[in-house]
């Protein structure tokens, strides 16, 4: 039940390249970093010796000297054609740049529906699901309780958690506390997992991206059990997922390794 929720719930993920770009020929030779020692410290890509913008023309400075290496990287491995969905970190830079740090309220307005009807706060009626689910998703709900000192609820068929409003409130101030790049990481990573619990996980503890992929889908991959995958659907979303959410992680574990 919750995993069909996840799937109805309007897609706002705000991505600067969520609609797909039109492809573009690689048009530099070499790629090379500039530490910019104007204002607070960051690190610039250069392109053939211009600095890589941003798709609403602001200069791409990235905060630390490993973000902006994984961006160059993205920009020395394309070939022929720049293919902007596969350089996923020169994404999360844009959107943190363009987005995130000009509105991080609306970005806390995005995360928070996903935290009052988050996957892992549901209960299935299924004896096997709802054992799995206690299993996995219950020592998940007490770190994330503990972590942020807050109270979840749970709830089972088609009603909401019912969180305690003062849960929201202090989840609300917590995510106003982080800086455009944390906050851009969180959501395109709640997004991608449908999950803000197990994003947060992602983020703020030692969870692998695989093994978010594993939280976020447990209802999913029960019902595969039971009657299989449907190749070309859930194995694709799989790949887009794991390679969304590493760059997620590994972008907040650069930020904060500044």
């Amino acid at each position: 039940m919750a995993a069909m929720l996840a799937r109805c719930r309007p897609f706002c993920r705000g991505l600067v390249t969520a609609t797909r770009p039109k492809v573009m020929k690689r048009f530099y030779q070499e790629v090379m970093l500039e530490e910019s020692k104007t204002g607070t410290p960051c690190w610039r890509v250069l392109l053939d010796g211009k600095v890589v913008k941003t798709p609403k023309g602001t200069p791409l400075e990235l905060p630390g000297r490993g973000v902006a290496q994984e961006v160059a990287g993205e920009w020395q491995q394309q070939t022929e054609d720049i293919l902007p969905l596969e350089m996923p970190f020169t994404t999360l830079g844009c959107t943190a740049l363009d987005i995130t740090q000009h509105d991080p309220a609306a970005s806390v307005d995005r995360l928070l529906p996903f935290l009052e009807m988050d996957t892992v706060c549901f209960q299935g009626e299924q004896d096997l699901l709802a054992e799995r689910q206690r299993q996995e998703w219950g020592p998940l709900r007490e770190w994330f309780a503990s972590k942020y000192e807050v109270t979840l609820g749970v709830a089972s068929g088609l009603a909401a958690p019912n969180h305690p409003e003062e849960t929201l409130l202090r989840i609300t101030q917590l995510l106003l506390d982080r800086d455009a790049w944390e906050l851009c990481a969180l959501e395109v990573a709640t997004q991608t997992a449908k999950s803000f619990i197990v994003a947060s996980a992602l983020l703020d503890k030692s969870t692998t991206a695989e093994e978010a992929i594993r939280l976020a889908q447990l209802e999913e991959d029960f019902q595969i059990e039971r009657w299989g995958m449907v190749e070309g659907d859930h194995d694709v979303m799989e790949t887009e997922m794991l390679k969304w959410l590493t760059a997620c992680r590994r972008f907040s574990k650069l930020h904060r390794d500044i």
